[in-house]
């Protein structure tokens, strides 16, 4: 087992109530949350850490934040009196039937079957969340409230957090393919450099969360709802979450929260299973494209030779307990292709006499096919002194061997 090393002394700032900051030095997330309860006096508060965006930090994205990093210290509502809770309900209710006042007839009579009451709430929530918010600044200032101010659409925003989660992705592989003194051509480092080319090229999946993306790339509709799609070893969703982080400041706060969860976990399961492959001596034939798909794609944006691996969730369908999914094995590697079985002892004609010799394809008294007794003999070695160079079949290597020997009766010829 390989692990990496105790994380150094790092240092982070602590923007805490009425914008007061405090710099903080610590060696791990849990030490870095008990000095700011300490220094801010907040030992009985629920708090957590967010970025400038409101993206909540926790402790494995903390692992990769750079030095220097603001955090804002927020803290968690206590739970709703029922009396105001019941206050929201009929806020929400109305809120419904503003949209559709049609609505009222079929909620009554839906109302009257408790069997379908969680449909009925189901419909009502959708109705509620999936009406259409502005986009532009200017026109809904509240939702822009502690953003950064190069932001002025709302896409933006929501490009710019999924865009911030695959980075964070991309730095706990940096973290883990690239401890200790990696080489610039080891196939650790090309790994790494091929993961950030293609994520450059789909612009780290910022598509994700942009409601006005093509609808293969994006994982809400045109209004920005977003459904959670369950549990890693379930089908969809039980508990119906849904949610329009569009509509209010309070929504895009709260779905900071959710998450990109890995099926096959990156952490136990993908990152091993892959620096393990790096290091081993079929380097040069680890399948990254399938990784990639693991590490970077949604279970349902597929390309043809990848395979998506990340489930949009609520936290409470989150499950941090270990997975029982693992990679596949027969797809850690490439298809091995320089050798090619047509059913005519074939050698591939781009692989030269010493790697043969290495793999075993080839001994002194001829071609053959690794682990088969089957062969066709070469009748002289020196033949094979060069590549095998368009030697793919027993007809080409009947020519070859022709020409072979016209060649030394020629130069026969030449000395006498």
């Amino acid at each position: 087992m390989w692990h990496c090393a105790a994380m150094s002394r790092r240092n982070f700032v602590a923007v805490g109530p009425n914008s007061r900051k405090i710099g903080i030095v610590t060696s791990s997330y849990k030490r870095f949350v008990r000095k700011c309860r300490k220094k801010f006096d907040l030992q009985e508060e629920d708090i957590y850490f967010t970025l400038d965006d409101d993206t909540e930090v926790d402790e494995e994205y903390f692992e990769v934040l750079e030095n220097g990093t603001n955090l804002y210290l927020k803290s968690r509502e206590k739970k709703e009196k029922p009396s105001y809770s019941l206050y929201q309900l009929a806020e929400f209710l109305h809120k419904c039937l503003l949209n559709q006042p049609n609505l009222h007839e079929k909620v009554t009579e839906y109302l009257q079957k408790p069997e379908q009451s969680a449909v009925v709430l189901s419909l009502l929530a959708r109705v509620a969340e999936s009406s259409c918010s502005p986009s532009k600044k200017e026109d809904d200032l509240d939702w822009f409230k502690g953003l950064n101010t190069k932001f002025t659409t709302k896409e933006s925003v929501m490009r710019n957090s999924a865009e911030t989660r695959m980075r964070g992705y991309l730095e706990q592989v940096k973290k883990i393919l690239l401890a200790g003194n990696i080489r610039t051509d080891s196939p650790c480092r090309n790994a790494v450099n091929f993961f950030k080319e293609h994520l450059s090229k789909s612009r780290y999946n910022a598509d994700y969360f942009d409601r006005s993306a093509a609808s293969e790339a994006r994982l809400c509709d045109t209004n920005g709802l977003f459904e959670c799609e369950g549990l890693y070893n379930e089908p969809a969703c039980k508990d119906n979450h849904i949610i329009n982080p569009y509509n209010t400041r309070e929504a895009r706060i709260v779905f900071s929260t959710w998450n990109l969860d890995h099926v096959i976990e990156k952490s136990r399961s993908i990152l091993p299973h892959l620096r393990k492959a790096l290091e081993g001596p079929r380097s040069d034939d680890v399948n990254l494209s399938y990784f990639h798909g693991l590490l970077f794609l949604h279970k349902c944006q597929q390309g043809k030779t990848e395979t998506g691996n990340l489930k949009l969730v609520h936290i409470a369908c989150h499950d941090k307990k270990p997975h029982v999914v693992r990679c596949d094995n027969s797809l850690v590697y490439k298809v091995n292709k320089n050798y090619v079985e047509d059913g005519n002892d074939t050698v591939d004609s781009s692989v030269s006499l010493s790697s043969h010799l290495q793999s075993g394809m080839i001994t002194r008294q001829g071609l053959r096919e690794k682990n088969r007794s089957r062969f066709n003999a070469v009748e002289d070695w020196s033949l094979g002194q060069k590549p095998l160079l368009g030697v793919t079949t027993r007809l080409g290597r009947k020519r070859v061997m022709k020409e072979f020997l016209e060649g030394k009766q020629k130069k026969a010829r030449l000395v006498t």
